[in-house]
């Protein structure tokens, strides 16, 4: 079979093309790091490295729902704290009142200053979060949690829902809790059930006319107990989402360690490889220059 000198000059520069590529796509990709340049280089690799990204995308966003989770309870905690406080100040005040050599003008005094911590309690139930809603409302946050009527009656306008997040594959944490779960249904220590409110109201009425009521700090002690239950909830929660996140970061350093595993280059490797393309694509440089130079007259 005889190979004419067109055919033969096409292979040759068909060959040293060829070299060239595979040159390049080597330098590119000691350049980049990268073992895949485009996922038909290795496409089982390429479809297995998408579902890695997929899931680390789920990951990443766990984590997000982890941090939005865990700051929605801590300024849940935080009022909490602060309604605690408020009604063990009152408390100290109910034990005050209850010394008989008080008069009628110094449980007025007291009462004055009981009204003060009432207001704060009702603005700590109806405290909202970050994007201006009512943390205690359950689904219904658009509306303040607890209105006051001005004549004693205090009336919860939520309702009994509670907000999940979802911070693992197989993981949701509730983010709050709805306000007639803490402030009311609260046993007033007369065989009854009452409202932080009411109960603090009828404190400062029973001031007023001078006649505080034994059962006030039986109530007040209830109401703490009540708060401090959801406190200690919350704080399951919280510790809930730091072990989740750890098992979330963990996840993702393995599949992390996976995708490196598929995608990255090894240098040592691919240096070798250039040196080996380098050698070849010169010896075939060097074979079609040598070759092209020869002519019939070479042998006359």
């Amino acid at each position: 079979m005889r190979i004419s000198t067109g055919q033969w000059y096409r292979q040759g520069v068909s060959a040293m093309l060829n070299s060239q590529a595979a040159l390049s796509k080597t330098q590119l990709q000691l350049a980049t790091g990268q073992r895949m340049l485009a996922p038909s280089d290795d496409p089982a690799a390429a479809t297995k490295v998408l579902e890695l990204d997929q899931l680390l995308s789920s990951v990443s966003q766990y984590q997000r729902n982890s941090d939005a989770a865990e700051a929605r309870l801590m300024r849940e905690e935080n009022v909490l704290e602060g309604a605690g406080d408020t009604l063990q100040r009152v408390r100290e005040l109910a034990v005050r009142a209850s010394n008989g050599s008080l008069s009628a003008g110094d449980r007025q005094a007291i009462a004055a200053e009981v009204r003060e911590h009432l207001d704060g309690l009702m603005g700590l139930a109806n405290a909202t979060d970050t994007n201006g809603e009512y943390i205690f409302g359950g689904y219904r946050t658009d509306v303040p949690a607890f209105t006051d009527d001005g004549a004693g009656n205090f009336t919860y306008q939520g309702d009994q829902g509670q907000k999940l997040l979802q911070i693992g594959s197989a993981r949701h944490v509730t983010t709050g809790d709805p306000g007639d779960s803490i402030f009311m249904g609260i046993d007033d220590g007369s065989g009854g059930t009452s409202d932080v409110f009411s109960i603090v109201n009828d404190f400062i009425t029973d001031l007023d006319s001078n006649n505080p009521s034994g059962a006030t700090l039986t109530a007040l002690d209830n109401a703490m107990d009540q708060i401090q239950t959801v406190r200690t909830k919350i704080g399951g929660r919280m510790n809930a989402i730091e072990n989740q996140r750890g098992i979330n970061d963990s996840f993702a350093l393995v599949m992390e360690q996976n995708r490196s595993i598929l995608e990255d280059l090894d240098y040592g490797e691919a240096v070798s490889q250039l040196q080996q393309q380098q050698l070849i694509l010169q010896a075939s440089q060097q074979s079609f220059m040598k070759v092209e130079g020869l002519s019939l007259f070479n042998y006359l």
